[in-house]
This record gives C-alpha cells, structure tokens and sequence, in this order.
C-alpha cells in the first residue's frame, strides 16, 4: 500500500512510510503499477493503434503525439493491426481490458465505440463517438494538379490510392473535381490503383512500382504523374527510372504527405506537405481536453501546404517524342 503510493496509505506514520521506501529502493523494489492505478482510479495509458508504423506518415504523426504527451503524466501503448478488421477490434479490446483511459486511432476506424475517448487521425469517417483531426485533402490534392498543369501538362496519370485508406475517396474525389475544372481529362487508361501486398505493410514503395509498372506496359503516354503519397511516388520514380525515363524531362512526379525522405530522393519530390507532427499534437491536445471533459469540435481540419522541388518542370516536346518510342517498345 505504501509503496503503490495510494491515498490510504496516509494512515500510516510518516516516518514509517519513509522507512519503507527506503528498505525498497535498497531491495531493488518497484511498486505495481496496476494497483497503483487502482487505486488513483485512473492509468494514465492512451493507446495508440495504426495500420503500420513502418512508413513516414505514421511514425511522424506519432512523434507530435508523444511530444504532446511529455510532462502530463500518461503513457502510451502502441499497437498495430496491419489492414486487418478482426486484428484491428482485438487491440481496441485489449486496449481498454488494460486500463487505456483514451484512444489515438491513426487511419483505423472500428465498427463500434470503444467507451472511452477517442482521437482519429485521416480516417474514412469520423463516427459521433470521436473527434476526428483530418487534412485538407481538396485544397492539397487541388494545389497538386493546379502546379501541374500551370506548367503545362494536359496528359496526366495517376495512382489512386488502395481500398481501406481514410484519404482514398478524399482525394481522389479533389482530383476529378480539380480536373474538370482545368479541363484537364481523366483517362482511365492512365489511372492506376495502388494494390496491397501480402504480407500487408512490408512494401509501401513497392506498391507504387508495381502499379507505375503496368502503368507503363498500357503504352499510353504522359507527362506527368501524380502519387497519392510520397511512398508510392518514391515507387513510381524507381519503376520510371528503370524505363529509363527521366524525371522531371520525361515525366514530372508530385507525391503527398512531405515525409523526410521526400526531400532527400533524386530528383527531390515535389509533394503537399502535410503538418504530421502538428496533427499528432493537435489529437493530443484533443484526447486531453476530452479526458478532462472539455468539449472540443468534432471534425478539426488542417490545411496542407504544396513544396515544389526539382521532380517537376514542364513538359518538353522533344522528351514526349523519345518517351512515345519508350512507351510502345514496353508493350
């Protein structure tokens, strides 16, 4: 009791208490935190569930989560369920059986509420029981295909991002919307959807360069490619450059989400940037003022930011004539 530092253990002396923390930390001892925490009536533990950690859009909304978090006195437990529904339900279960005050789900969206406080961050939907952070996917995906075609591109493909993501629809609803807006055509010959691999969440890059492959062995050609993120354009680049196309003077490339190793590919990836450490912070702040019975807004919106860089110029009459013999030598 004393040891576990709950609050009956004040009917002991307090010179008594003092004697037996000292014999325990001399003994190497450390309280369960269990009882600890039973008897506060409170964990302190958040969990945190995501498809993968594995890429940079996860682990960075995560790291602006866990900064939030430092000085406050909770933890968090970290879980991941790997596109899987019934894996997905188990953690959410197992979650709350040990004690998780409130929940950070990261593009997860259970069926039902779990009966504690919940965050989602990019989800499909934002359910009545949570709070939902999202990014403003019109304006970002809007601001993409507007650089795009500023720079002259009218002939433009795209990879659409997989079934299961919270972003998919969003954006992909922006790119037709923005594309007739431009009278820029969709072709379906140039659109391409990104296909989960098995095992799920061990190759997102690789994802993209499958689907840039059959892209290019449809002969149809383009100037211009635009990635539903940043993993799967860092995939496309790959598959281009072993057609030995060349980026920007072939085919220009935008991905989205701005993760670090966007800056750091060659050439370096023009993409929307979005604030990930903000947006693990702000669904902190959220979880906390919700933890604490503050009413927040149920839907808050964070607007991206377009980072031109070097994987975008516009078009060359002279690379469209050599890419066309590419495109037919590949079919």
């Amino acid at each position: 009791m004393i040891l576990n530092d709950v609050p009956e253990a004040t009917r002991f002396p307090r010179e008594t208490r003092e004697r037996v923390i000292d014999s325990a930390k001399q003994l190497g001892y450390r309280p369960n935190y269990f009882a600890r925490s039973l008897g506060e009536k409170h964990s302190c533990l958040i969990g945190v569930i995501a498809p993968d950690f594995g890429n940079g859009f996860e682990a960075a909304v995560l790291s602006g989560f866990e900064r939030r978090l430092l000085n406050t006195g909770y933890t968090s437990l970290v879980a991941t369920h790997l596109w899987s529904p019934s894996l997905l339900q188990r953690h959410v279960e197992t979650l709350c059986d040990r004690g998780a005050e409130g929940l950070l789900l990261v593009n997860s969206t259970p069926d039902e509420s779990p009966g504690i406080p919940v965050v989602t961050v990019c989800t499909d939907r934002s359910p009545v029981w949570s709070t939902r952070v999202a990014i403003d996917n019109a304006f970002g995906m809007g601001a993409a295909i507007n650089h795009l075609a500023g720079l002259g591109h009218r002939e433009i493909a795209f990879i659409k991002g997989p079934e299961g993501s919270g972003d998919t629809e969003e954006r992909w609803r922006a790119v037709l919307a923005t594309c007739k807006r431009l009278g820029v055509r969709v072709d379906p010959r140039l659109t391409v959807q990104l296909q989960r691999l098995d095992p799920p969440g061990t190759g997102h890059a690789e994802e993209g360069r499958i689907a840039v492959e059959d892209l290019l062995r449809r002969g149809k050609r383009f100037t211009a490619l635009v990635a539903f993120n940043d993993i799967s354009a860092l995939g496309a680049m790959t598959a281009l450059r072993e057609a030995r196309l060349k980026m920007p003077e072939n085919v220009s490339v935008t991905g989205f989400d701005d993760i670090e190793f966007a800056s750091l590919a060659f050439p370096a990836l023009t993409t929307v940037r979005q604030p990930l450490h903000e947006m693990g912070a702000t669904a902190a702040e959220l979880l906390l003022r919700k933890l604490a019975n503050d009413e927040c807004a149920r839907i808050i919106r964070i607007r991206p930011e377009l980072i031109v860089r070097s994987s975008t110029c516009p078009p060359s009459p002279a690379s469209a004539t050599g890419k066309r013999r590419m495109f037919k030598s590949r079919r």
